[in-house]
């Protein structure tokens, strides 16, 4: 009882932050504030970040790590996730934030500890770094030094300004479809049907996605950003969200009450997955096609 209990409380906490960590497999989460609460190995990590990073980006990571001082680590049986919460109360002024505040993979460092070869991935979000995520678990490794710093690359620069501004925009409740939105008007009743993006725009989503999206899931995206098909949501590019698991993360495409559809992150194969929200162990994979993904998705109870 005790240990269900126990888990609740982790995925409530986590729902708060994130709503959709609420879909993580079993974990262990500790709460802490920084910079007490940072071990030794997460500081050096930032610090180490700091210096690799050209200025000014790298002076701004040193200032907002002395600000965000909230944070929760997430134990996986292969990696560890150390997750940077803001507090209202203290919040990040402008003049610290990056210029991009959609989420991205910052930087990718690799190091060594005690002989030990480590791989850590930066993500930021909201203008800020959003979590730090260790290949493999550093288990035993948290409270010592680094021994060195073996290779270091910028994914992404975080200063750079995109088009990522949504305007949503509706198609007119009568409006009839062709292609393979027609096809889904015909099976499903749809609503609250979104004009796709500008074409330039689109692209830039899926670019900065580092997603391989299936052929139809594209060619759908052609035609509209986001929908509600038989009630359920289908969501647009710059309103969809990534869940952390075990194997990587994940764009979450759709919701129901009792599970997503989402697709791995990933630049190989589509992965298409549902994701129970009742029972964190019902993982089904549904292939690689978005359309029949979909379907099986619609159809389950």
């Amino acid at each position: 009882m005790g240990t269900f209990v126990t888990i609740m409380a982790v995925i409530t906490a986590i729902i708060i932050i994130r709503k959709v960590l609420a879909y993580l497999p079993p974990i262990h989460l500790q709460r802490g504030r920084f910079p007490k609460s940072l071990k030794p190995l997460e500081k050096r990590l930032f610090e180490q970040l700091a210096r690799q990073l050209p200025e000014p980006v790298g002076e701004i990571v040193s200032k907002q790590m002395t600000v965000l001082q909230r944070g929760e680590r997430l134990r996986f049986p292969k990696s560890y996730l150390l997750h940077i919460v803001a507090e209202k109360e203290n919040a990040l002024p402008d003049d610290l934030l990056f210029a991009r505040h959609d989420e991205f993979k910052l930087a990718t460092l690799w190091f060594t500890v005690s002989e030990m070869k480590f791989k850590a991935e930066f993500t930021a979000y909201s203008g800020r770094i959003w979590e730090l995520r260790i290949w493999p678990k550093p288990s035993g490794v948290l409270r010592k030094s680094i021994t060195s710093i073996d290779r270091f690359n910028l994914n992404n620069n975080p200063m750079e300004k995109l088009d990522l501004e949504v305007k949503v925009e509706y198609y007119q409740k009568e409006a009839t479809f062709s292609g393979l939105l027609g096809n889904l008007g015909k099976q499903y009743t749809l609503s609250e049907v979104q004009k796709a993006l500008p074409d330039q725009q689109r692209k830039l989503f899926v670019k900065l996605s580092e997603t391989k999206f299936p052929a139809d899931f594209l060619e759908l995206y052609e035609q509209t950003n986001g929908y509600v098909i038989d009630g359920i949501r289908v969501h647009g590019f710059g309103s969809m969200w990534t869940v952390d698991l075990e194997d990587g993360s994940y764009w979450v495409i759709a919701e129901k009450e009792g599970g997503t559809l989402s697709i791995r992150k990933s630049s190989g194969k589509a992965q298409l997955k549902y994701h129970s929200v009742e029972n964190e162990s019902d993982v089904r994979p549904l292939g690689s096609e978005f359309l029949s993904a979909l379907d099986i998705f619609i159809h389950m109870e």
